[in-house]
């Protein structure tokens, strides 16, 4: 990377979140005349070239607020399975007990979660049908392995997880998974045997037309040509815990900080909104780490009052 870090400070969250969207648009080419692949004639970069990359959720749910608003497509993705959360853990659950109607652990919690029964109606339930028979009892003999893996999935979240009990974060899980199910065609078997091998399941890996928020964790072993760290202050990064240690913080900021190929943005906000109200912030020590010779540090701009909307 041969351009210099540049760092900037807001004066909040929020307009932290407004430089960095600014940022992204300038960096597209702006949204006027964008050619398919969401790639801007004049522009060397598209959306999907570029990374928010963040420390904690809370950092990470007010850049997707303000993505969303923004009209920029945009995906998320973290460190954790989100496969094992309500309710998108029943894709897995319904997959593994079709495929296999001895799985006590997958029925039970279709039968919980899924059809929402109570103790003595799953006993009914389990009394009034023999094991092989129990999935086409509650799913009309509906065949998954015709259905394939994206169809499948659809069948699920119709079934079982309308949109409307789906906040933005949920919006972006489940289309996450749509695509990556894509990838698997008819091939039931081998995309539960991917989600569950997965460590968590990873929108940053996915080839899509978008910017892609990711916590450092679920950005290792990748790179974009163009990073931005965002929430770079004391207490975000590093973290501060009791049991925190604070070379793993560093190195996973070392981590965010070599996912940039061609150029990378660091900024922190003066003051964030904790668990109950505003706080005031400083500049992360690790920043402060970064030789004075590999930084350039941007005035603090006026943010357009509001963009554009691109759909």
């Amino acid at each position: 990377m041969s351009n210099k870090i540049k760092l900037y400070t807001a004066e909040d969250e929020h307009k932290e979140a407004a430089f960095i969207i600014n940022e992204v648009e300038q960096l597209v080419g702006g949204f006027h005349n964008l050619t398919v692949g969401n790639k801007h004639t004049d522009s060397h970069y598209g959306f999907s070239d570029i990374a928010v990359l963040f420390r904690t959720r809370a950092v990470g749910s007010v850049l997707l607020s303000s993505f969303k608003k923004s009209g920029i497509p945009v995906r998320f993705g973290d460190a954790a399975s989100f496969l094992a959360d309500y309710p998108f853990h029943l894709v897995t659950d319904v997959i593994k007990w079709y495929l296999d109607a001895g799985d006590l652990i997958a029925l039970d919690s279709v039968l919980t979660n899924g059809f929402k029964m109570s103790k003595n109606e799953k006993q009914v339930f389990l009394a009034s049908h023999a094991e092989k028979k129990r999935f086409a009892a509650l799913f009309g003999g509906q065949d998954l392995t015709k259905l394939g893996a994206e169809n499948t999935v659809k069948f699920i979240f119709q079934k079982f997880i309308p949109d409307e009990t789906l906040d933005d974060m949920g919006l972006i899980r489940k289309e996450t998974l749509f695509n990556m199910a894509k990838e698997y065609g008819a091939a039931l078997e081998q995309f539960l045997q991917q989600l569950l091998l997965d460590a968590y399941t990873d929108a940053g890996r996915l080839k899509t037309d978008a910017v892609h928020l990711l916590t450092f964790h679920a950005s290792k072993g990748l790179e974009f040509p163009v990073v931005f760290i965002a929430g770079a202050e004391e207490g975000i990064t590093p973290l501060q815990r009791k049991d925190v240690n604070i070379e793993e913080e560093r190195r996973l900021f070392y981590v965010a900080l070599t996912r940039a190929k061609d150029r990378l943005f660091i900024t922190n906000a003066r003051q964030r909104k904790g668990f109950r109200e505003e706080e005031a912030k400083s500049l992360s020590g690790f920043v402060k780490e970064i030789p004075a010779s590999l930084t350039e540090t941007i005035q603090n701009k006026q943010s357009k009052p509001e963009q554009m909307r691109l759909f």
